[in-house]
Order: structure tokens, then sequence, then C-alpha cells
């Protein structure tokens, strides 16, 4: 049996070749960056404390790799995430300390990195990427606080909180979580003094975001609510809630998923201890985000915040079982390294591109073949409703000397804005110059004329109409 130093310098070697490996293949990658993708780099270009449906830090972090690489390439926008879930995986493996072994914690580690939830986040940018660090941060300094209180973790632990909070807003199950183990846990309970420390520090970090929000009629948070939750339709939807679990155990990898149940059935009654700690940090937030799914709808990402304690759980419970531990991880390596190369021959699988990078396939020739019939009219300003029109023209035709609007809402009578296009850059009323149009409908101007037609075979657009449209000046 390895020793914990043994495994903790293989756990390290690990996490670095897998990600030698993510970072390498970034440059291989076929794919356009997404709508979110290219929605967060251009929010980079608009520095502020907050955004139509996310806090800063991702626009932040994104300006700042592209500013000191000098390059808004694919592969420079997405780079930090790789990196940023390599350090997510040491953090798991410092975390883990406090609430396990030194052996189950190199495997949490281990475990993080190649779980094909994090194989996938390591391929684009996401603000999952970005806050995952910080969880995983908060969760290694509340273990510390329950072991020795002390003033300066506390500090630490409220600022990695509000550092998080300032990435996604998800980062708030941290605190639900610790209200669980402070009233199921009173042996794993924090001073109310740190505890204190802890929430003055979150505040201040996340203070100008709240201020942001205040000072714009609350659009993120109204977003969250009215766009994301829809919990204004609730209705029981029994497939998609058993759909989302389904794709929690890909997430995570099905062995491992298991793993993570197995505690409530081996020991129910009897769970106490770290153990329930990382339980109450980890299924309670799948049990919640599963409610949604079941009430209206849910991403498989909206759990991501469960697996930072979850690999955690999962090696504390298949350290006595290390045949399936290794067969999980064998499976979870095979993804990890297929994902990229599918990514870098995306049309291997069939002309059309495989199923999973479909989506992420020909924005980018939409946004060229408009600038191109721009151009023939001798036309620099353009509109688009749909966002991910708007994203990926504001992107692929930076600096190419376009104006780019998105259409107002207004002039079709709709009252509230629909993104962060429409608040940022709205269009004049009336057009001061001739315009072109990009869309799948006749704009709402009965001056429109029909300048050419757009089809696609390939990729995120592949059998949907598109057309540009020619609008005069004052429509």
């Amino acid at each position: 049996m390895a020793s914990n130093s043994d495994a903790q310098r293989a756990a390290w070697a690990f996490i670095a070749i897998i990600t030698l490996w993510r970072v390498a293949m970034l440059w291989a990658n076929r794919t356009d960056l997404f709508v979110d993708e290219a929605q967060y780099w251009a929010w980079g270009q608009h520095l502020d404390w907050g955004y139509f449906s996310k806090p800063p830090l991702i626009g932040w972090l994104i300006r700042a790799v592209t500013d000191v690489l000098g390059s808004d390439t694919a592969p420079v926008v997405r780079l930090a995430a790789p990196l940023l879930h390599a350090a997510t995986a040491l953090i798991v493996i410092w975390a883990a300390r406090a609430f396990v072994d030194g052996w189950v914690a190199a495997w949490a580690g281990a475990i993080y990195v190649a779980m094909p939830l994090i194989t996938v986040g390591s391929s684009l940018i996401s603000t999952d990427t970005v806050m995952l660090p910080f969880f995983a941060l908060a969760l290694g300094l509340y273990g510390r606080l329950i072991e020795a209180p002390s003033a300066a973790r506390a500090v630490a632990l409220g600022l990695a909180v509000g550092a998080g909070m300032m990435a996604k807003y998800a980062m708030v199950y941290f605190l639900l979580c610790a209200a669980l183990v402070w009233l199921l846990q009173p042996a794993q309970r924090i001073r109310l003094r740190d505890a204190a420390l802890a929430g003055i520090a979150a505040l201040c970090v996340f203070a100008p975001n709240i201020w942001w929000n205040l000072a714009n009629d609350g659009q993120t948070v109204r977003h969250l609510v009215e766009d994301n939750a829809r919990l204004g339709d609730i209705e029981f939807n029994w497939d998609e809630a058993l759909f989302f679990l389904l794709e929690q155990s890909i997430a995570l990898g099905p062995i491992l998923f298991l793993a993570l149940l197995w505690p409530l059935f081996r020991r129910r009654g009897a769970l106490r201890g770290p153990e329930l700690t990382l339980i109450l940090f980890s299924l309670p937030i799948i049990a919640i985000v599963t409610g949604q799914a079941l009430m209206s709808r849910a991403f498989g990402n909206w759990a991501a915040t469960a697996y930072i304690a979850a690999p955690m759980l999962a090696a504390s419970v298949l350290q006595f079982r290390r045949p399936l531990l290794m067969i999980s991880q064998a499976l979870n390596v095979s993804i990890a390294l297929a994902l990229p190369l599918i990514l870098a021959f995306p049309f291997a699988l069939g002309g059309g591109g495989s199923g999973l990078a479909n989506r992420y396939l020909g924005l980018h020739i939409v946004s060229e073949i408009a600038a191109e019939r721009a151009r023939e009219a001798g036309i620099t300003s353009l509109f688009a409703r749909e966002r991910a029109l708007l994203a990926d023209l504001f992107y692929t035709l930076d600096g190419q000397g376009f104006t780019i609007y998105a259409w107002d809402p207004n002039r079709g009578g709709q009252i509230s804005v629909d993104n962060w296009y429409e608040a940022a850059f709205p269009a004049p009323d009336p057009l001061p110059i001739d315009s072109v149009y990009l869309g799948g409908k006749r704009p709402p101007c009965t001056e429109a004329e029909l300048l050419s037609e757009i089809e696609t075979e390939t990729g995120y657009w592949a059998g949907r109409d598109l057309r540009l449209w020619l609008l005069p000046a004052g429509c």
C-alpha cells in the first residue's frame, strides 16, 4: 500500500499530465466559442461590477488572460479553464485533509480532475470553472476552523466565499450547506465569532456587485429568478428530474455517483462526523437542483458545487473497494483523453460533425458571410435579435470596422430586455444610416429588403434559414 506522501505525489503528477494534455489540445480544438463563451469575452471588453446574467469575475478573468497574452483567439479565451481546474484539484487535496486521511485526499484530487464534468469544463470557459476553486478553498478553511478557531482563517473563509459569489451566485450553496452542518452536526460547527468574521469579509468582497444590482434594477437577480429558475411556471416534470439525475451520474461517473449515495443506505441513522459533513456539502445541492428540474427545468451543471465534497466522499467510500475505484477512474480518464480529440476532429464521426460538438461548430461562418455581404453593399452597421447571433457577431467581427447593435425589443412592443446585448447595445430608433439585419424572420420594418439568404449544412445553425435584410436609414 502506498504511503500518504507517495499517493499525494502521484496525484500531483496525474493532475499535471491531464492538465498539460488539455492545454495542448486547446490549440487543436476546432470548435468556435459557444454563445456564453463569446458573451463572457464581450463582458471583458466592457469591465463592470456586474452583468445581465452573471456577476463579473469571469469577464475580468478573460480580459486579464487575453491582455497578458496579447490574443483573443479561442484557445487563449479558454486557457484559464484547464488551469483553474488543475488548481481546484490541488485545493481539493488540501481541503480533503481536514475531513479524511492523506490517501483518500490524494484520490479525491485525482477523481476531481478526471470527472467528465471537469473534462467538459476544461474545454470551454464557464462561470462554474471560475467559482469552483473558491468553493474548494472555502470548504478546506471551514474544515480547519472546525479543528482550530482562528480569526485569520475566518477572514480567509469570508474572502473565498465573497470571491466565489463574484464568480457565480451558486456559491450561495456553501452558506446553505454550512447552515445544515450547523443544525445537524453540533460537533462540526465553527465558532459564532468566526462565522461573523467570515460573513463580514464575504460581504465586503461581494458588496460592489450588490451595489451594481441596486443601481441596475436588480438585473442579474431578476434574470436568475424569472428566466433561469422560471418559478412562475411550476409543474411536475418527472422526466426532467430523472434526466437531471442521469446527467449527474455521468458528470461524476456512474460508479462514483453510486458511491456518493451508498452511505445513506449503508449506515442510515448512524451518520456523523466528517462523513456526514461531506454528505451535507454535496447531496443537498443535488437534491435541491433535482427539485428545480422537477418543478421547472435544470441544466446538468447547476449542481456543480456538489462536486467539490463529492470526490472526497466517494474516495472515502471506495477506499476499501479499490478495484471499483480503479475501474471508475479508468473510465473517466478515457473520457478525459477522448473528448479533446473529438473536439479536435469533430467531423471524423460524420460529415455534419459529432453531436457532442455540433453546437460549437459553424457559428463564425454566419458572421463572416454577413460581414462579406454588408461590405459588398457598402454598409458597416449590423443588427441582430438572437443572442447567439449577436454573441458571435461581436466576437468574430471585432476590430473589423463594424458597428453592431441588438434590435431594440421595444420596437416590437416588448417591454423587458432579454439579454445583455439588448441592454448594452440597443438599436437606435430611427436608424441613422443604412444597415443590415441578420435574422430568421423579416425585421419589423416595412422598408426592409431581402439582401441574401444564408444556409449552413453543419454546426449550430444547420437547418435554420437565416436571412440578411437591408434596412434603409430612418427605418
